[in-house]
């Protein structure tokens, strides 16, 4: 029953019940929609009331809808039509339509005759561009001499045989003498794609893929030739050609492994494909296993891609699936037997994806790598290197640290705390083991070295400190590691040797000298409490002679390292020399007061003498009288160093307090820009911020440049900081940070924007996770109101984790601040670290699930 009858039943009217205007509306709009199939109805009804003027217009609807099922691959149904056609005009279809049905049928060869003698019948010059392609490709895939092409159309015969020509001396991979021949094709031939085709094959077997890639790729997608060339696209780009979401892929596969050369994989993979895409994983690997003998496997090659991607996709799976994979996958190996590389591959997975399962005990987790090292001994006989990869695996596995942070600590007086490690033994025993099979494995050893400075185990950490020194002489950063330890202990000589070593390895790593001035002036003051002129002066020379000439640098600066020297001869008792030294020291460098408000401070650090510490305050006293805001800027920086030398003395609280009056007072004069950083920057970092210094000189910027971002952001910060405790970021606090962004942008304060970008998405985050939590709230039901006195004092409340989010954010946002605020023109005194080459590949090379 047609669809017109079916919907007849349903109330349609018929066509013998409407008039001949409106059968020949619908049937104009039936065949703009190309619907064949009910404008034919129409038509029909057309026909019995005037033959003659419908007819013709029937016959070509009936040749459309045959075009169309044939182009869907309905050859009965489009048969069935030409049945209809041959009743309709007493003679068969016409060729095209003949030879497209012959085509879907496979029949090239009688496809190609036919289309001969239409191509004769019309005189060549009728056809269309897809009539032409059809012909081409009909004429190629047949493959056979027809004598009629060959009388009639000689230039259609010669180009055929250089298709053909071409083609073998492509199987040949004679790709040079195949270019050859595609010369006497022409662009606007018939055979053009056919000629584009074998160029791209012939750039795909030399290994030129971008050539390959750009012949191959125009060919329209209802061709032939695009179906012929569409899996040698898929294989240049590495699969990543996208396909339609219902699209069949089996056919694709199949293509793939032929063109591939594995033939014993093209009734395989195409089956496991589609199960994986069911979802159906295990059975996937299943029907692989089962069709092909040598799966799983470990051998180089195709199946050993294919056995990884099985055993590794649990890691790329939701956590339901990759349980339900997991537990299938042993289900399946369980039932087979004498499969050691299934049995490896699996227990390799297993051991993986249990480690982040905390049902499983560290010894547990021990024992079944250790499972795993006697499986592959089956299978590969001992392997030194990976029973040394495993243990260090497991030594990093047992020896990561488990963070212990107090949320209730104030941000202001909290310290870094040490984690706790795992498992200190077993990650120990295991570096161990690894080193017994590998002693020279520097990795390994340092990573020994750092379990123990998290373990704070000194007599370990030394010991192997000067283990790792013997065994890699020439490794700068292991010596200036094992220095600062000797230093950190007392041993001096020692720990300068050391830093000696490293800073000859490498002069211009500047973070080695400054350890290694500051071992000088640490053994100085050592040996100068025992009197022992000769020591310190010895250290202090080389010192000075290594240290660097402007006073930017406090630790390597030789005006600095000369008032220290000084300092020195009066612990030891040699006044006068002393205060040569310090006179001498002052001439030559003391414009802006830094040098002897860094003498003063110093000495009262380093308890010199009384007399000492007398002289240099009076110095001071006539800078603190008349103070210029660049002055106060240069003693900022020399206190906030002094600070990090002696960070808890009453005596040094007192001067902070000082310094912040001495800055008060100096606010009512002319500031630059750099200065009134420098102090607000300083200012910020007290223990507890001095609001009214912020303030001040907040104010007298911005009164100076009202649209300067960095000090704006200070004015947001001061603001911020009135209310730490009372309230979280808001929206205003957002948008506000987002115009100072954009000022920024506008001054190109690059460091600044990307401060100011980082706070933005924190602020942006924590926003995000308040309006999450206010709609769990809401969703609450109303008898847990009723606990809402003993919800408070649980510490996994909403609103406490809220209050701790933004504790964090707060913390981030000093510390992020003196960035980008510190002095500009003083160089940086660090510089990044290397990242240790890594001398121990994953197991198996996995780039996935790192080992």
């Amino acid at each position: 029953m047609s669809k017109f009858k079916k919907h007849k039943i349903k109330g349609y009217e018929s066509p013998k019940l409407l008039a001949t205007q409106v059968l020949e509306e619908k049937t104009a709009a039936d065949l703009d929609r190309q619907n064949y199939r009910r404008a034919k109805e129409w038509l029909k009804e057309l026909c019995k009331r005037n033959k003659e003027l419908y007819q013709p217009r029937l016959i070509a609807c009936y040749q459309g809808l045959a075009q169309q099922m044939l182009g869907k691959g309905q050859l009965p149904e489009a048969k069935t039509v030409f049945e209809q056609i041959r009743l309709l005009t007493g003679r068969p279809v016409n060729g095209r339509l003949e030879a497209q049905s012959l085509t879907v049928a496979d029949d090239y060869s009688a496809a190609a005759s036919v289309s001969v003698r239409q191509y004769g019948e019309e005189g060549g010059g009728t056809l269309t561009a897809a009539e032409g392609k059809s012909l081409a490709d009909a004429l190629v895939i047949a493959f056979e001499d027809i004598p009629e092409l060959q009388e009639n159309h000689p230039d259609l015969h010669r180009e055929l045989l250089a298709v053909r020509t071409a083609l073998v001396h492509l199987s040949a991979e004679r790709f040079a003498d195949a270019q050859n021949e595609l010369k006497a094709i022409g662009r606007r031939s018939i055979f053009a794609d056919w000629r584009l085709f074998i160029k791209g094959l012939c750039a795909f077997y030399a290994g030129d893929d971008a050539k390959a890639r750009e012949a191959l790729q125009p060919f329209g997608k209802d061709s032939l030739l695009f179906r012929a060339a569409r899996p040698f696209i898929h294989i240049i780009n590495d699969g990543a050609t996208p396909l339609s979401k219902d699209e069949v892929k089996e056919p694709l596969l199949m293509d793939i492994c032929r063109i591939l050369n594995r033939p014993e994989l093209d009734h395989v993979l195409p089956r496991a494909e589609y199960l994986w895409r069911m979802g159906r994983h295990a059975d996937s690997f299943e029907h692989v296993s089962r069709m092909l003998s040598d799966f799983p496997t470990n051998e180089p090659g195709l199946l050993r891609t294919l056995s990884r991607f099985y055993f590794q996709a649990l890691f790329h799976m939701s956590s339901n699936q990759g349980d339900k994979y997991f537990r299938d996958l042993h289900y399946i190996l369980k039932k087979r037997r004498n499969n050691d590389v299934a049995n490896l591959l699996y227990a390799r997975s297993r051991n993986l994806f249990f480690e982040t399962d905390q049902g499983f005990s560290d010894p547990d987790l021990l024992r079944m790598w250790e499972e795993f090292l006697i499986c592959h001994q089956r299978v590969a006989g001992e392997s030194s290197r990976l029973r040394a990869l495993v243990y260090a695996h497991l030594g990093d596995l047992f020896g990561n640290t488990l963070g212990d942070d107090d949320a209730c600590e104030s941000w202001f007086d909290r310290r870094r705390k040490k984690g706790t490690t795992r498992n200190f033994r077993l990650a120990e025993e295991a570096y161990e083991k690894s080193l017994a099979l590998y002693p020279t494995d520097k990795e390994i050893h340092l990573k020994l070295l750092a379990l123990y400075e998290q373990g704070d185990i000194n007599t370990r950490r030394n010991r192997k400190l000067d283990e790792i020194s013997r065994l890699f002489p020439d490794d700068k950063d292991v010596l200036a590691k094992n220095g600062n330890y000797c230093i950190e202990r007392k041993a001096y000589l020692k720990g300068i040797e050391y830093l000696k070593m490293a800073v000859a390895l490498d002069p211009l790593a500047r973070i080695n000298r400054e350890a290694l001035g500051v071992a000088y002036i640490k053994a100085s003051l050592h040996f100068a409490r025992q009197k022992k002129s000769p020591r310190y002066r010895e250290f202090m020379k080389e010192a000075v002679e290594m240290g660097e000439a402007d006073l930017t640098n406090m630790t390597l600066g030789r005006p600095y390292l000369r008032v220290r020297q000084a300092i020195f001869e009066w612990i030891g008792g040699w006044e006068k020399e002393g205060n040569l030294l310090l006179a001498e020291a002052m001439e030559n460098g003391n414009e802006d007061g830094r040098l002897s408000y860094f003498a003063y401070l110093i000495s009262r650090a380093y308890e010199a003498p009384l007399p000492l510490i007398s002289q240099r305050e009076n110095a001071i006293k006539t800078i603190f009288a008349a103070p210029a805001p660049a002055v106060v800027a240069a003693l900022t920086e020399v206190i906030q160093y002094v600070r990090l030398i002696v960070p808890d003395k009453g005596w040094l609280d007192k001067e902070f307090k000082r310094l912040n009056a001495c800055a008060l007072k100096a606010a009512n004069q002319p500031c630059t820009h750099q200065d009134a950083e420098k102090i607000v920057h300083y200012a910020f970092n007290e223990r507890w911020p001095d609001r009214a210094l912020i303030h001040r000189y907040v104010k007298k910027m911005l009164n100076l440049d009202p649209k300067s971002p960095l000090f704006l952001y200070f004015q947001y910060l001061y603001d911020k900081s009135a209310h730490l405790f009372q309230r979280p970021p808001t929206e205003k606090d957002l948008q506000r940070l987002r115009d100072i962004q954009a000022l920024a942008v506008e001054r190109n304060e690059r460091l600044l924007i990307n401060l100011l970008g980082k706070e933005i998405r924190q602020v942006e985050e924590f926003l995000s996770s308040s309006d999450d939590d206010d709609y769990d709230a809401d969703e609450k039901d109303d008898d847990e109101d009723d606990d809402e006195d003993d919800d408070e004092d649980d510490d996994g409340g909403g609103g406490n984790r809220k209050a701790t989010d933004f504790v964090k954010l707060a913390e981030q946002l000093v510390e992020e601040m003196g960035r980008i605020s510190g002095p500009r023109g003083k160089s940086s005194s660090r510089r990044k670290k290397k990242k240790a080459a890594t001398s121990q590949a994953s197991l198996f090379d996995d780039p996935d699930c790192p080992f």
